[in-house]
């Protein structure tokens, strides 16, 4: 057993201790299982923002921001094919391409930004 896992175990006891006692109080927004979010949704959700915030980058910092998110989308989808969850990392991935395309920052000649500045 690991040093954290012991400590982890002595803290449960000592709450269950102090809960019988009545010295414990009650946890007054109790979350439910609906509002947990699971890591997979963390990583999309980080992915999506790290995409919005790469187009409104330079070019250089947009660069590596989108190369850190395509690392990040590997990963997740990777992680979802796993597990098993075929149809969830193909939706994940149209989801993303979406986002990428929305999030392009071209303009009304349809140049990227860093098409522009290079000119």
């Amino acid at each position: 057993m690991s040093l954290f896992s012991v400590i982890c175990e002595a803290k449960i006891q000592d709450w269950f201790k102090k809960k019988q006692a009545g010295e414990a109080k009650p946890v007054e927004n109790q979350v439910t299982i609906d509002q947990i979010k699971s890591s997979e949704t963390y990583l999309l959700e980080d992915i999506l923002r790290l995409i919005e915030q790469a187009h409104l980058s330079d070019c250089n910092t947009r660069e590596i921001m989108l190369q850190k998110a395509k690392e990040m989308e590997i990963q997740l989808l990777m992680s979802l094919e796993n597990e098993g969850y075929t149809l969830m990392a193909q939706m994940t991935a149209e989801t993303i391409r979406q986002h990428k395309a929305e999030n392009a920052g071209k303009d009304e000649h349809g140049l990227s930004r860093c098409d522009n500045e290079k000119e």
